[in-house]
């Protein structure tokens, strides 16, 4: 008969593993850990209060979290409970982010100079374009170009030598169902004198988020380092446009 599985005596290399495991777990659930995740969620909450908690965009994000907890925890908390705790998940994303981007946490005390502050990874920073009435594909030496215009901001999506190999027109089509199915037509507002534009925003399309937003879908536009910097108001019309245009691309071959 074999012999039974039974108690083994511990090698050296067994309590060194054991102790490289301790060591480990140590790291990971200490103090330290603790102090810096705590440091970073106080900072993240003085930056909602002093930063974000007058805008929309923040007040929808927490109407959209209570949404969730009510889905996981249904009649579990009241009214006030939930909103604390979205605005709770809220600023421990915000808080986990800054960690992740290495920044520590977010400064309370100090406000950042003017050049530091530029150089930060900032949040829901972003210029808003409203309904665009100008919509134009540009076949330029480096590649395609899609510009955009309210009249008052001009936005160039850089879109790469194809005008599909960033996944712009799938993103784009992917919104267009969303708002036509989601949304009231708009009226429609045939261009107009063109203006100077107050603003000049060049961008090199880095992938697209949707928001909706009642009457309209609002538009997030990325830049390299992940960040929405421009949002773009638009319903399914002003979608269905810029569809067009990029399709025109693929079929004429040349602009």
């Amino acid at each position: 008969m074999s012999e039974e599985p039974g108690y083994r005596e511990h090698s050296e290399d067994d309590e060194d593993l054991f102790e490289d495991i301790r060591r480990f777990l140590a790291e990971q659930a200490g103090d330290e850990v603790y102090e810096d995740i705590r440091a970073a969620f106080q900072g993240a909450r003085s930056f909602i209060n002093r930063e974000l908690r007058s805008m929309e965009e923040y007040a929808r994000m927490i109407r959209t979290l209570e949404r969730l907890v009510e889905e996981e925890f249904p009649g579990e908390f009241s009214g006030p409970v939930r909103a604390r705790l979205a605005e709770m998940l809220y600023a421990y994303g915000l808080a986990h982010y800054s960690l992740l981007q290495q920044q520590g946490p977010i400064e309370v005390e100090v406000e950042p100079e003017p050049e530091e502050e530029s150089a930060a990874n900032r949040p829901l920073v972003i210029y808003d374009l409203w309904f665009p009435q100008d919509i134009a594909i540009e076949h330029a030496e480096d590649g395609y170009y899609l510009h955009l215009s309210d009249g008052r901001i001009d936005l160039s999506l850089y879109l790469g030598a194809d005008p599909n190999e960033r996944g712009a027109l799938v993103d784009l089509v992917d919104h267009w169902g969303y708002a036509s199915a989601n949304t009231p037509p708009g009226e429609y507002q045939p261009p107009g004198e063109r203006i100077t534009p107050v603003l000049t925003v060049e961008l090199d399309y880095e992938g697209s988020e949707l928001v909706d937003a009642d009457d309209h879908v609002d538009i997030l536009f990325f830049d390299h380092n992940g960040e929405p910097i421009v949002r773009m108001h638009a319903r399914a019309g002003e979608l269905r446009a810029i569809i067009d245009e990029l399709q025109t691309i693929g079929n004429d071959g040349a602009l």
